[in-house]
């Protein structure tokens, strides 16, 4: 506080958030989500085109194929990482505000 603050009786006040301060286990964690998050939503978006395709050809042998690997796909990352499929983001879990 300087000279002139003392004589104003003026004190600044510092608020921290979450964010201001970021632990150690919340960055490794976004360092090993953010490609499962990313992977999943690029599946996810590649199977919802393929659904479409499929349904305006539905006897073509190779889109029903590619339907069903990326659907098991899916499934395979959701039972890997259930978190991702959760309503509350793991963050907000882990490390949100205390309720």
């Amino acid at each position: 506080m300087s000279r002139g603050d003392e004589e104003t009786g003026s004190q600044e006040l510092t608020l921290t958030w979450f964010y201001d301060d970021l632990s150690e286990d919340y960055l490794q964690f976004r360092r090993e989500a953010t490609p499962i998050e990313q992977e999943y939503q690029e599946l996810r978006r590649l199977a919802a085109a393929a659904r479409r395709e499929l349904t305006a050809k539905p006897e073509e042998a190779e889109l029903q194929a590619k339907v069903a690997y990326l659907e098991k796909r899916l499934r395979d990352l959701e039972t890997k990482f259930p978190w991702l499929t959760r309503e509350i983001t793991l963050e907000y879990a882990l490390w949100g505000v205390p309720h």
